[in-house]
């Protein structure tokens, strides 16, 4: 891996937040930056254009300001990059990407659907805009496996991100204004003065949400942990520094969501390590044990010391002082009564339309959404906290049935073919989406999410290239000589 590679593309990530500081302009430079690594032979500089897009569109704004082009040029660029990676791979030639064709089924059914919807222009919208985002993430898969990619700069180009969200969220934190931006204009349209509020709370660092930043740490904490497991026989003091600051940041988002899924990232990982058969037996069995000592250190701890019981037990119910709450609040009631009322909600929905739903990412309230009023329709916004309910609510029974079809062949899929960094992270984002649903939420944190899965995927290709060269000549019933693609060596 080359450090050097990674302190470039963060200086290339450095270097858009400036232009995009400085100049009106840099949105349109933005799209003419994406039609010309779409005119590069190396698909690796299209892949990184797609996420330095998604990256800066969950950026601080104090960085700088999104304004209407930034977000209609940012739009333009991924669908620039779906047809352009469309273009390059002609067809899906990958059978391991075969799931998906699964998402598109449900993705064409609730279209349908939604044209008798609460408001079928928004559910049009917001669905075509989710198409092109995955669209561009797949056939850039499939360009992979027919062309061949350069893995290093893809790690590289995730790493600087890394270094982006993780390092750069610590770097900010003696600095409120930027750490917790997101609270203190909370408290500005409140009409409270900051300086008089306790700050210690809701951090969302490089990001312009707490509920973003702590998603994404649990995602990058599976990705980097798997990655590093499954790639690196030495120690790489990067990754360890990354690993290292991701449960302090986590803690500061003040996030219950981010909490449970940065667990499910260590669970998940583990769990799915178990099955990486290129990895010495011996490192598996102590990751195993490593992972069980760190349950039973962490238990220990908690049942001996009650100071920290005491912490996590106010960092669960968000209240500073356990100590004063009477025994009527239990601690399951403040963990979910946040996200009852959405399920209860979706549940009413999906009783008055039990088979099709109500529409793909809308709500009652948006029927006569007036969009000069509110903005883009494709950028209306949406609140719904747990993904069951919200497929319920959306896609009905024939949604919903579709949805667990797509799940299940691609557990079974991606576990046939030993994909651990790919269901590490993916296994989270379903556990995120359980609390945020985010799933089809490209445009906002639901799309550096995905972004992180599919890089996942691709390290694990680079991994399994051999297995997966010989399910494509088995699959077309042609011997090939030699592996269709080559990937370099990490």
């Amino acid at each position: 891996m080359s450090l050097k590679l990674v302190g470039q593309l963060l200086l290339v990530i450095l270097g858009a937040i400036l232009f995009l500081r400085a100049s009106y302009f840099a949105g349109y430079a933005l799209f003419v930056f994406v039609i010309y690594t779409l005119n590069q032979k190396k698909v690796e500089f299209s892949f990184f254009a797609l996420m330095l897009l998604i990256s800066l569109a969950i950026m601080n704004p104090v960085f700088f300001e999104k304004d209407r082009v930034f977000y209609i040029t940012t739009r333009l660029s991924i669908l620039a990059l779906a047809f352009g990676m469309g273009f390059k791979a002609r067809r899906l030639r990958a059978a391991f990407l075969a799931p998906f064709t699964i998402l598109f089924v449900y993705m064409g059914c609730i279209m349908v659907t939604s044209l008798w919807g609460w408001a079928p222009v928004i559910s049009e919208l917001k669905a075509i805009l989710f198409l092109f985002f995955m669209l561009a993430l797949i056939y850039g898969v499939s360009v992979v496996v027919q062309r061949g990619v350069d893995i290093r700069f893809i790690r590289a180009g995730m790493l600087a991100i890394c270094c982006f969200f993780i390092l750069g969220s610590v770097a900010v934190i003696p600095f409120p204004q930027i750490g917790r931006s997101m609270y203190i204009s909370k408290l500005a349209r409140w009409g409270i003065d900051a300086s008089m509020v306790d700050l210690r709370r809701l951090f969302n660092g490089a990001t312009w949400h707490s509920q973003t930043l702590g998603p994404l740490l649990a995602m990058l904490n599976a990705f980097l942990l798997s990655d590093y497991l499954c790639s690196f026989k030495r120690k790489n003091w990067l990754y360890r520094i990354l690993i290292a600051c991701i449960p302090v940041l986590v803690y500061m988002t003040s996030s219950r969501t981010a909490f449970f899924a940065y667990l499910i990232s260590i669970l998940s990982v583990v769990f799915f390590f178990r099955g990486e058969h290129q990895v010495a037996e011996s490192k598996r069995r102590r990751v195993v044990t490593f992972a069980i000592l760190g349950v039973l250190l962490v238990t220990l701890i908690l049942s001996f010391i009650p100071v920290v019981s005491l912490r996590v037990e106010s960092f669960l119910r968000k209240e500073r002082d356990v100590t004063q709450i009477s025994g009527e609040e239990t601690l399951s009631y403040d963990l979910f009564s946040s996200r009852k009322g959405l399920m209860e909600r979706a549940l009413v929905s999906f009783r008055e339309s039990p088979l099709i739903g109500h529409g793909f990412q809308v709500t009652e309230t948006m029927q006569g959404y007036r969009f000069w009023e509110h903005g883009f329709a494709f950028s209306a916004p949406v609140e719904k906290g747990v993904l069951a309910g919200m497929i319920l609510e959306e896609g009905g029974v024939i949604g919903m049935a579709i949805f667990i079809i797509f799940l299940f062949a691609l557990y079974v899929t991606y576990r046939r073919l030993a994909f651990t960094c790919f269901l590490s992270t993916f296994t989270v984002f379903l556990g995120l989406n359980s609390g945020e649903a985010a799933f089809f939420s490209t445009s906002g944190g639901g799309g550096i999410l995905w972004m992180v899965c599919f890089c996942a995927m691709l390290m694990d290709i680079h991994r399994h290239r051999s297995r997966l060269a010989e399910n494509e000549q088995r699959r077309r019933g042609a011997v090939q000589d030699s592996f269709p693609y080559e990937m370099a060596d990490a």
